[in-house]
């Protein structure tokens, strides 16, 4: 019997049923039905379950197969609270915030019911979804849900806002510069920048935890720039020592020399970086003496005092007394200039100045104000003793009397003035005190050697006077009076001497040239009642030169920083003062 070998494939081909179209529709009836039951089955056993579905995490809790009530315990809300924030800002990390540490909140219940209400929807299509739900988390799906926030404190989150902020604002640096004993220094302008805080808040808070990283808004804060030429037109200065506020009484600091140029401190501030601080290209001189050194040695020492003493009226000497307290306390500070007339004031009757003898034309009249050339003679020899310059002085047209020859300091509103200036490098103060008819100056300063000073002066020339007899009418025939007193002229050179303290000589210069006027004497006759012939007196022949005065014996020098101990060699009364036409000029060199 012929045969052949049949392929297994074959077989299984063979016995394969053939469907036919009718089968087909069967089948898929047949498999339909079987879903249906299956699905309903499913939905049944799903919508009786009474646990969490499964395949339900929250984090990386696994809450499947929980009870609702051990559900409670399982929500991972402490996982939540760790959960970190990073805050960065322009690129930098300011740092990391957990949600506990930024006041998060949590509605515990509201989180229990969302776990629990997966798989659980309501309604036809629901109880469909729901088995479906349940036979997703069987096979390895399920439902993974976001623990988030309901709320957050808001004081915990401008807190952190806060402490975020301080990592990261930066104020300005404004452009500066500091004068310092080590040079001129510059600051150049960095710019600051500063955190939102009140928006960052904003920010965190909207996270609701979610978000892993946030940006948090800032701006720039702009700095002020430097004002280089406003800068060099406020510094550039000659340099000043410390001295005395006459205003406050106190010692000030004096100002610093400075030197800049605009340009050049641009310079050097080009290759700085901002908020760098560099010394700029400056020309800085120091004063040589500061406020607490000159406070140390402020008024510590007597420069020199002359006396003078003060006769005639009661005018006169009330003038010189009231000149002499506006002089008082008078403070100059090195290099200032004192001015008598501007220092006193203009002498009138409002301010308690008396009429006195004064000078107008060569006769003698009374004068509001006269006797105050006492004052302003005294200030000046003290001011010699004391070494000081003399700026302008003008003798009198006659000699004064109360003062040694070569020594006084003619005055008057509007005409000669007497002026000299500080130049010892500290702060000098004129004491003046009037007592006992006598007036004193003493000038207070700081000395800085031993050295002081003693005046002489040279008799160039004298002219004497002649006694004039004037016939007057209104006395009666055989009587004189004295109307005018002779004074004998003189050409004197006084010398400023300069002695170490053992008494060396130093130096002897010229200090001024004086040339005071003679005056005749005049003495008035009576011619009232004269006999009709008439009989002469014999009144003898007139002396020339002193009128019956002794001529004054001069001494040779004055000085040593106090009067010397000198009498005055004057007339019988004071010598009024010059108004501005009776003075010489120049009456110095």
């Amino acid at each position: 019997m012929d045969g052949r070998r049949v392929a297994q494939s074959e077989v299984l081909e063979q016995t394969k049923p053939r469907a036919s179209g009718r089968g087909g529709w069967i089948a898929l009836a047949l498999a339909a039905v079987l879903l249906a039951g299956g699905a309903a089955g499913l939905g049944i056993y799903a919508n009786g379950y009474d646990r969490v579905f499964p395949g339900v995490t929250m984090g990386e809790a696994e809450l499947s197969g929980l009870s609702y009530q051990e559900l409670d315990a399982r929500l991972p809300i402490d996982q939540l609270m760790k959960r970190e924030v990073t805050v960065t800002a322009d690129g930098q990390e300011l740092g990391s915030r957990t949600q506990g540490q930024l006041g998060a909140q949590v509605d515990r219940e509201a989180l229990r019911d969302a776990v629990w209400a997966v798989g659980r929807e309501k309604g036809a299509l629901g109880w469909l979804k729901n088995g479906w739900t349940m036979l997703t988390g069987w096979l390895g799906g399920g439902a993974e849900l976001a623990a988030g926030v309901s709320g957050y404190d808001r004081a915990a989150l401008d807190r952190a806002a806060a402490e975020l902020a301080q990592a990261f604002d930066r104020e300005p640096v404004d452009g500066s510069y500091t004068l310092s004993r080590e040079g001129l220094f510059a600051t150049k302008p960095a710019d600051g920048q500063r955190l939102d805080q009140k928006e960052l808040a904003e920010v965190l808070e909207n996270t609701a935890g979610a978000a892993a990283q946030v940006e948090a808004p800032w701006e720039m804060v702009k700095a002020q720039d430097l004002d280089l030429e406003a800068m060099a037109s406020e510094l550039n200065a000659e340099p000043s020592a410390a001295r005395y506020d006459v205003a406050t009484g106190k010692v000030v600091d004096g100002q610093v020399g400075v030197s800049l140029d605009p340009e050049a401190a641009a310079f050097a501030l080009e290759s700085a970086v901002p908020g760098e601080t560099v010394q700029l290209p400056a020309q800085v001189v120091y004063p040589a003496l500061t406020a607490q050194e000159l406070e140390a040695v402020l008024f510590r020492d007597v420069l020199s005092t002359a006396s003078t003493n003060v006769g005639g009226s009661g005018a006169r000497r009330g003038n010189v007394r009231l000149s002499g307290e506006a002089v008082n306390g008078t403070v100059l500070n090195d290099g200032d200039v004192f001015d008598f007339n501007q220092v006193v004031g203009r002498r009138t009757t409002e301010r308690g100045y008396g009429e006195a003898g004064a000078y107008i034309n060569g006769e003698t009249v009374n004068t509001v104000g006269g006797g105050i050339c006492q004052t302003s003679s005294t200030i000046y020899l003290a001011t010699l003793l004391a070494n000081l310059e003399i700026v302008e002085r003008y003798n009198h047209r006659f000699y004064p009397g109360y003062i040694t020859l070569g020594m006084d300091a003619t005055v008057s509103w509007g005409g000669p003035e007497f002026r000299f200036k500080n130049n010892t490098g500290y702060p000098i103060r004129l004491d003046v005190s009037y007592a006992d008819s006598k007036l004193t100056v003493s000038i207070v300063g700081t000395k800085v050697d031993d050295t002081y000073v003693k005046m002489t002066y040279s008799t160039l020339s004298t002219t004497g006077y002649e006694t004039e007899y004037v016939e007057s009418p209104d006395l009666a025939w055989g009587t004189q009076k004295q109307k005018q007193n002779g004074y004998v002229g003189y050409e004197v050179v006084s010398y400023r001497n300069l002695y170490k303290g053992d008494g060396t000589l130093i130096s002897s210069t010229v200090e001024a040239k004086s040339v005071y006027k003679n005056r005749n004497q005049i003495i008035l006759t009576g011619t009232a009642g004269r006999p009709v012939t008439p009989e002469l007196p014999d009144f003898g022949e007139p002396a020339v030169g002193d009128a019956g005065i002794p001529a004054p014996t001069l001494p040779p020098d004055i000085g040593g920083g106090t009067d010397a101990g000198l009498p005055p060699v004057a007339p019988p009364d004071p010598e009024p003062d010059p108004p501005e036409e009776e003075f010489e000029k120049p009456g110095w060199l």
